[in-house]
């Protein structure tokens, strides 16, 4: 039986990945930094951003959790927390010292003593119309999917010029939803790599900020049912 207060040693960062482990390093992230925050064993992700922090000592984020798992968490809780910094993403483990809902959410927790360098490997994507929605910080909003890998996707959506969406740029990190049919449905956290508009339709490419082996393995599986019933060109993301 795993210990409460110990990651368990086969929780990855990064199933798909290659990883570079650098330890003792000082962190490159700033405050207002947005971060996705998992904790082990669910499938869940939260966006949060780092709003303290105090260099080789303690962090602390803004995320909003439900009571049950703030609550665990508020006792020497795990979490799991990644970020993107200029087209890499990092991650590392840590223990939750408290976690607080006034006078806002958040919660604080270890200064990290290693962080994992995460490389992703490129994959072709493979072109879809998988409807879906997108997430950001003013509610959901309808979108297509129009191409797809395990590592990231294509989104398109109506933004606007007056719709927050409208705003989004490189290295904001979203959520979206992905129906997949009789697969079910993915809710992803996702990091953009590049956005246009045209014509009041929002174009984003984004990659997959926080992906475990199970989504990983749907994904191949639908990708493969397109395939197998349709002659689709791919392009490498």
């Amino acid at each position: 039986m795993t210990p409460k207060n110990t990651i368990p040693k086969n929780t990855t960062l990064a199933p798909a990945t290659k990883v570079v482990v650098i330890p003792g390093v000082k962190m490159n992230i700033t405050l207002g930094k947005e971060v996705v925050i998992r904790i082990p064993g669910t499938e869940q992700s939260y966006r949060g951003k780092i709003v303290g922090y105090d260099p080789y000592k303690y962090l602390i984020a803004n995320v909003r959790l439900p009571s049950r798992i703030r609550q665990e968490l508020a006792l020497d809780g795990q979490i799991i927390l990644k970020y993107f910094h200029q087209g890499t993403v990092y991650g590392f483990k840590a223990t939750v010292q408290n976690a607080i809902t006034s006078p806002s959410s958040l919660i604080f927790f270890d200064y990290p003593s290693v962080i994992e360098k995460i490389e992703l490997r490129r994959k072709e994507r493979t072109k879809c119309h998988i409807d879906g929605a997108l997430h950001s910080s003013d509610g959901a909003h309808d979108c297509l999917i129009v191409n797809v890998s395990e590592t990231g996707c294509k989104i398109s959506t109506h933004a606007g010029s007056r719709d927050t969406l409208a705003a989004t740029q490189v290295d904001d990190t979203l959520f979206v939803v992905m129906n997949l049919g009789a697969d079910g449905t993915l809710k992803l956290p996702i990091v953009v790599r590049n956005a246009k508009r045209e014509q009041g339709i929002l174009t984003i490419g984004a990659m997959f900020l926080d992906i475990m082996k199970e989504e990983e393995s749907r994904i191949r599986k639908y990708l493969t049912k397109i395939q197998k019933h349709t002659h689709q060109p791919r392009t490498k993301s």
